[in-house]
């Protein structure tokens, strides 16, 4: 399964590995080349990420005011909205004014079918149908003098919920086909940013990003039923670990190293929390090995998934200082 926090990740790392190919070195044609395919890739993800997730978390918020009785309706006022833009993309000047875009952008080619173009368009328009509804929903919120009838509030709640789950059953295979383009991507800006500023500080960030996304992933794989054992975890730790190791220490042998706008190296901000994490990866596989029983490597692999989301939190919110 391809998690939330896998999509957030691949975002950061896109947008900001992009900004550094093209500020720190001009692209080559190579580099316009894959950034064709780069941006079609991030706006995909931007859309899972903008759209989908934040539409999850705005609606968590709605069902819970939904719930008060009607005698607390001055609680269900200061709802934010789902999020979802006014359905026409940024760069239409017919936009109404004040209004935002989309997250999700038209014009992707159609494709071939269960190609990824076919698959966002797919995701797209299962989108936009849910925005009626969620449009509706945020009026009723916002307008406590003319409150429709409880009828009407349950109707609403059905359009609602089923434009919903349309939206999610077109998300699963756009997520699916979204993954092997991702990695894609960071592989060529991975190289990308060796060839114009060589094995710098981003570049040791990013491949250790890289790589503790990819193991996370393969534990989230396993969990729905693909292989993986324990000496294949074993070697995925040791990679990572001799990554950590040089990551840290090239920062370490450069004290007045600096990142964009004069910030410490975002390493320095990461460091601790990807070791915490290697531990936690480290326990699941000795355990594993030596055939532990289910219930402490279900807490083993929680432990290795809490320890990674706080990893990517604290990369994300270094990332998001500095770019």
């Amino acid at each position: 399964m391809i998690s939330t926090r896998a999509f957030i990740t691949a975002v950061v790392v896109l947008l900001t590995m992009t900004w550094l190919v093209q500020r720190l070195a001009g692209p080559s044609d190579e580099d316009k080349e894959n950034r064709v395919h780069w941006d079609e890739v991030q706006e995909i993800s931007t859309c899972l990420v903008d759209g989908a997730e934040l539409f999850e978390q705005r609606y968590v918020d709605y069902r819970a005011r939904r719930a008060l009785p009607e005698d607390e309706w001055i609680r269900k006022m200061g709802f934010v909205g789902f999020g979802m833009g006014s359905g026409i993309d940024a760069e239409e000047f017919i936009r109404p004014q004040g209004a935002q875009p989309s997250p999700c952008k038209h014009g992707f080619s159609i494709g071939e079918p269960g190609s990824l173009q076919a698959l966002a368009a797919n995701y797209i328009k299962a989108y936009d149908n849910l925005r009626p509804n969620a449009r509706i929903a945020e009026l009723w919120l916002a307008n406590h003098r003319d409150q429709p009838q409880p009828d009407q509030l349950d109707k609403l709640d059905r359009d609602l919920t089923l434009h919903l789950q349309d939206a999610r059953d077109q998300a699963i295979p756009l997520r699916q086909a979204l993954e092997q383009p991702q990695l894609k991507v960071r592989e060529q800006q991975l190289a990308s940013i060796e060839k114009h500023l060589g094995q710098d500080q981003h570049w040791y960030t990013l491949r250790f990003m890289i790589q503790a996304r990819q193991t996370i992933n393969a534990l989230d794989a396993m969990t729905e039923g693909a292989p993986l054992t324990p000496q294949q975890l074993l070697a995925l730790q040791h990679s990572l670990t001799a990554h950590w190791t040089d990551t840290e220490a090239f920062v370490q042998a450069l004290p007045r190293l600096r990142s964009a706008n004069g910030n410490p190296p975002m390493w320095s901000k990461i460091s601790l929390a990807a070791k915490e994490w290697l531990t936690a990866v480290e326990r699941l596989q000795q355990h594993w090995g030596a055939g532990a029983d289910a219930a402490e490597l279900n807490q083993d692999l929680a432990a290795a998934r809490a320890g990674y989301d706080e990893l990517r939190m604290r990369y994300n919110a270094a990332v998001q200082s500095q770019y």
